[in-house]
C-alpha cells in the first residue's frame, strides 16, 4: 500500500481513538440532534488552507465550502446548469440557518497568480476543462489590478488581486436574495477575511471604510 494511503488509514485510527473511545462521544450527540453550525466558510480549496486547523475548531462548528481561489458567482436564475457552490450556500444559509458567512482568501493563492500572469492553463484552457471559465469570476478583480498597479512587483499585484477578488466575492454574495434578507433582518452577517500563510494571522476587510487594516490581528 503506498505510504501516502497507509497514512490516511492510520490517521482515521488516531481520530477514531480521539473521538470514538467511550459510550458517549462528540459524534454522538452530532448524529442524535444533527448539526448546528454558526458560521459557513467559503474557503480555497488549497491544501494549505483548511479551515478547521486554521482556527483549531471541532467537528460540527463549521460549514465549509471549498474551491478555486474562493470564488463565489452571482446569484443567478439558470436550471440547466450545475452551482454546486450556490447550492452549498442555499444549505448554509436557508436550512442550517448560520449566523456567520466569512469568506476566507489566503496569500500565495496559485488560481489568482495565475489569472494575473496569463497562464496557459487559466487563459487558453483545453476542451473540458473548466478552470478557465470558473477563474472569470476574480476578473473584475485582475483587470483593475493590471490597469491601475501594473507598475508594482508581481508579488504586490498578487497581494491585492487576492483582496479585490475577495471584496468582489463579497458583492456577489449579497446578490443572493436569501443571503440580502437575512443580512436585512439581523439574522445573518457576513464577512471577508484574508489568511496570511507565512504568520497564520488573519487580515479582516472593514467593510464600513473599505479598507483591508494594515496590520493583521
Amino acid at each position: 500500500m503506498p505510504h501516502e494511503i497507509q497514512e490516511l488509514i492510520d490517521g482515521n485510527v488516531t481520530f477514531r481513538k480521539k473521538f470514538f473511545n467511550g459510550d458517549s462521544s462528540l459524534f454522538d450527540e452530532l448524529v442524535l440532534h444533527g448539526q448546528k453550525p454558526k458560521t459557513l466558510i467559503i474557503a480555497c480549496s488549497d491544501s494549505r488552507v483548511d479551515p478547521a486547523v486554521i482556527f483549531n475548531c471541532q467537528p460540527g462548528e463549521l460549514f465549509v465550502i471549498r474551491n478555486i481561489a474562493n470564488l463565489i458567482p452571482p446569484c443567478e436564475d439558470n436550471d440547466t446548469s450545475y452551482h454546486g457552490t450556490s447550492a452549498a450556500l442555499e444549505f448554509g444559509t436557508c436550512f442550517l440557518e448560520v449566523e456567520h458567512i466569512i469568506i476566507l482568501g489566503h496569500t500565495h493563492c496559485g488560481g489568482i497568480r495565475a489569472l494575473l500572469e496569463s497562464v496557459t492553463v487559466v487563459v487558453n484552457a483545453k476542451p473540458h476543462s473548466f478552470i478557465a471559465k470558473w477563474m472569470e469570476l476574480a476578473r473584475p478583480a485582475s483587470d483593475r489590478v493590471l490597469k491601475e498597479y501594473s507598475h508594482l512587483p508581481i508579488e504586490d499585484q498578487v497581494t491585492l488581486c487576492e483582496q479585490y477578488a475577495l471584496v468582489h466575492s463579497l458583492q456577489n454574495l449579497k446578490s443572493f436574495p436569501w443571503v440580502q434578507e437575512r443580512i436585512n433582518n439581523k439574522q445573518l452577517t457576513v464577512h471577508a477575511w484574508y489568511f496570511d500563510l507565512k504568520t497564520g494571522a488573519i487580515h479582516i476587510y472593514d467593510q464600513q471604510k473599505n479598507i483591508w487594516p494594515e496590520k493583521l490581528s
